[in-house]
């Protein structure tokens, strides 16, 4: 990966977990000014422009015209010492009682335990699912990162329809199970999308099934069918940023693809919901819902 977008990565996890700029400038010997240049403008607008498939040395310009108090050379030149001292960065102080309880916390300790078994993952997948908007075969890539050191959870990408890419984290337990987690509107407000997969006991599988959450573009929770194809070892970010997430009407979808249309796009492969307006909402209306929600799939099939 990009090492200033590791950095970026790294400075978000820290300063999410709690610790201060002000701590991270003393444990690094950076600047807090500096810190937070870097943090709030520079690597933001430099991830950004790369993901828009500029030319990484020219996007860091760019970058770096935006504040007057960060050198490239000087950046550049303590960019592996800084990332190395990030990696063993951690918050001052214990955990709070509330914090110790916390459903993140209980991801971290999990992870922990199950470290070793992301590794059997990593690589570029192409998912399969039905489409929100029409009776089609939606095709988005994925990437599971490896294990960068320090890190317990790896990171995972997928394509949006828009041609951004969102980042997010994956867990894999022994047990079978693995999540993929996102925020599929970092720009707007949270907008949670998780994969519950079901692992194969073979490692390095070449197909893994799942149940894929999020919302649809009128924000109303909806659930549905998805199937992950390995398609290789993974590949650096800038050429992942390049892949397209598209949807193949049912009509024009090859051979080839149709058993993952058969398997994914299916009446009862999609749970839906709709927003109702309503001073009551009781369980008649409830049930009203439900005829809606029948209706407008069958009008998307036809």
């Amino acid at each position: 990966m990009d090492k200033l977008i590791f950095l970026y990565e790294q400075l978000k996890k820290i300063r999410e977990s709690g610790v201060k700029v002000k701590d991270i400038s003393e444990e690094t010997d950076i600047a807090s000014s500096v810190l937070s240049s870097l943090y709030s403008s520079v690597l933001p607008a430099y991830v950004n422009m790369v993901a828009a498939g500029e030319d990484a040395d020219e996007a860091l310009d760019k970058a770096l015209q935006q504040v007057n108090n960060v050198s490239k050379r000087k950046l550049m030149g303590c960019l592996d010492d800084l990332l190395e001292k990030l990696a063993h960065l951690k918050p001052k102080g214990n955990l709070t009682k509330s914090q110790e309880h916390s459903v993140f916390h209980d991801l971290e300790k999990e992870a922990a335990r199950y470290v070793h078994h992301a590794g059997a993952y990593t690589g570029l997948y192409t998912a399969y699912s039905r489409s929100s908007f029409s009776d089609g075969l939606k095709v988005e890539p994925y990437q599971i990162a490896s294990l960068a050191e320090g890190e317990l959870m790896p990171r995972v990408y997928c394509q949006s329809m828009n041609g951004e890419y969102y980042t997010g984290t994956g867990m894999f337990s022994p047990f079978q199970t693995g999540y993929l987690m996102f925020n599929e509107q970092k720009k707007l407000q949270v907008t949670l999308k998780v994969v519950y997969l079901q692992l194969p006991v073979l490692e390095h599988p070449a197909l893994i099934k799942g149940i894929y959450m999020t919302h649809d573009y009128n924000r109303n929770p909806i659930a549905r069918r998805v199937v992950l194809v390995r398609q290789g070892d993974e590949i650096p970010l800038d050429e992942f940023a390049q892949l397209k997430t598209q949807v193949i009407p049912k009509n024009d979808i090859p051979t080839e693809l149709k058993p993952f249309y058969d398997y994914t796009c299916q009446e009862n492969d999609v749970i839906k919901s709709i927003m109702l307006v309503s001073p009551q909402m009781n369980m008649e209306e409830l049930a009203e819902e439900k005829k809606m929600l029948r209706l407008l799939s069958s009008s998307t099939k036809e």
